[in-house]
């Protein structure tokens, strides 16, 4: 699929030079793949990890795990007949399976995956969330597999990874929302988490996939009067169920990977607390009612029953397309609480001491600016749409930044930046206690978030992205270029901004 052109305003000059850039570009981008092949050779590949997998449920997903320190998969994305509950959709999926593989490492394992696309389109595989080089056969913007196509994708994961869950998704420019809407994204479990939180390491852990579809032409009557056009499923089920006995205490592994959708889930009558937020461990375990999670974030729910009894498994608030505002409350599964009571567990949780990044030096401010037309549906980063070869943000590898997202729109969007974390200080002028760290944050309508980015591991320097992830936005121009550097390093990828 072929990317949009430059923004408004650039110059002709600067076409031309994009067009020299363009060639240049893919020859370097050559050269790296040709050294990252040689490196691998000479490093004899990555030592092997150990073979310990915690035990997961992962509600009827196939899994793919690292073996000896690799993991080696094949993921064929192609259009799919989609069953869920008593509705039938064409969607699409990694190797034919909608809930999505489950890929498992550890930190250190070496990735290789051989991408078939049998789609119509472009795609593009992105690790949301990791840690690893944007360059080469890495996690590579820049890299769009044709249809027909195939391409094999070779990174590592570095040693000092954080364990978490994350996930892959197709990132093709103008192509995200309808692909990821399909269904073409997975879990990706890097193994560990648990065991950083004391206490954690015994307690029964359970993945929860949450995608959710909508139809245009809402005319099927099941799908018009029941669903109101959207369809939201746990694993691929319209159906999900849990079991628990009384006193017991699960780990919910939740991942949104739908393209736009907020999801406000509930479960009254269990006791809810957020142990970790997009990846990471969070710094105290907040108790919730309910828990909120954004379109690409992922949070760790510590669940526990404390009567017997069958407690539905709500989304509150699902929007519809009846009239504007209109929404309803729907069950999405059901948790039945029965049998031979538990001792409670874990009574008593130690997180790992995270630092507050507002005791660090800040290198560098500034303001980003989220913007849009809806007359002509499209949408900006500092007034410009993305071109994948204009770079608007150069940060030294290095740096700690506080940038300050706006929006200026009645529209809410998503701020997430590739390959790191960073720390929600302020939203709308308020300062936010340390919780943690995230990769993904809501930017409230006509408001703005402050957030502390550390430029500091020498693995993600390269061309990246930051975007709204309400993915409908970020298709229709909502996106830019973001290049990590090593201060005094040529930087010959790189089209001039005015």
């Amino acid at each position: 699929m072929p990317f949009e052109g430059s923004a408004p305003g650039d110059t002709e000059s600067i076409i031309v030079r994009a067009d020299a850039v363009r060639i240049l570009c893919m020859a370097v981008s050559l050269a790296l793949v040709v050294l990252s092949g040689v490196w691998l050779l000479r490093t004899g590949g990555n030592p092997p990890s150990a073979a310990h997998f915690v035990a997961i449920d992962l509600g009827g997903l196939p899994v793919i795990r690292g073996v000896n320190g690799v993991l080696q998969a094949t993921l064929v994305a192609a259009p799919l007949e989609v069953h869920v509950g008593n509705t039938t959709f064409v969607g699409a999926a990694f190797n034919g399976v909608y809930g999505g593989p489950v890929l498992r490492v550890h930190p250190g394992d070496h990735v290789r995956i051989h991408l078939v696309n049998h789609m119509q389109d472009g795609i593009n595989l992105h690790f949301h969330g990791l840690r690893v080089t944007p360059l080469g056969r890495g996690d590579n913007m820049h890299i769009m597999v044709p249809s027909g196509e195939s391409f094999d994708y070779d990174f590592r994961i570095p040693p000092s990874h954080p364990p978490g869950l994350f996930w892959y998704h197709d990132h093709a420019h103008r192509a995200a929302e309808p692909h990821v809407m399909a269904g073409l994204s997975g879990a990706l479990l890097i193994e560990g988490f648990a065991a950083q939180i004391k206490g954690l390491a015994d307690v029964p852990q359970k993945l929860l996939v949450l995608k959710d579809w909508q139809h245009n032409d809402c005319t099927a009557p099941d799908l018009k009067q029941t669903l109101h056009c959207r369809v939201i499923s746990i694993n691929g089920m319209a159906d999900w169920g849990d079991d628990l006995a009384p006193g017991s205490t699960q780990l919910w592994r939740v991942s949104n990977q739908g393209a736009n959708l907020v999801l406000h889930l509930a479960a009254p009558g269990l006791h809810l607390r957020v142990v970790g937020r997009d990846g990471m461990p969070a710094s105290d375990g907040q108790e919730t009612d309910g828990f909120d999670i954004m379109p690409a974030s992922r949070l760790d729910v510590l669940v526990r029953a404390d009567r017997e009894g069958h407690f539905p498994l709500w989304a509150m608030g699902v929007p519809t397309t009846g009239p504007a505002g209109f929404s309803v409350k729907r069950a999405l599964g059901s948790i039945n609480v029965a049998g031979t009571r538990q001792p409670a567990d874990p009574s008593a949780l130690s997180f790992p001491h995270q630092q507050d990044m507002r005791t660090w030096p800040i290198d560098a401010h500034r303001m980003i600016i989220f913007s849009e037309n809806i007359a002509i549906n499209e949408f900006y980063v500092n007034g410009r749409k993305f071109d994948p070869l204009r770079t608007d943000v150069r940060a030294p590898l290095g740096n700690v930044e506080e940038w300050t997202v706006r929006n200026v729109t009645d529209d809410f969007h998503e701020f997430h930046i590739h390959q790191l974390s960073f720390q929600v200080t302020e939203i709308n002028g308020a300062r936010q206690a340390f919780s943690g760290y995230v990769d993904d944050v809501k930017v409230p309508e006509h408001g703005e978030v402050k957030v502390i980015i550390p430029f500091t591991d020498p693995n993600i320097v390269g061309h990246l992205m930051f975007h709204c992830h309400v993915l409908n936005h970020e298709d229709r121009g909502m996106m830019t270029m973001l290049e990590v550097y090593r201060p005094g390093a040529l930087h010959i990828c790189k089209v001039p901004s005015q």
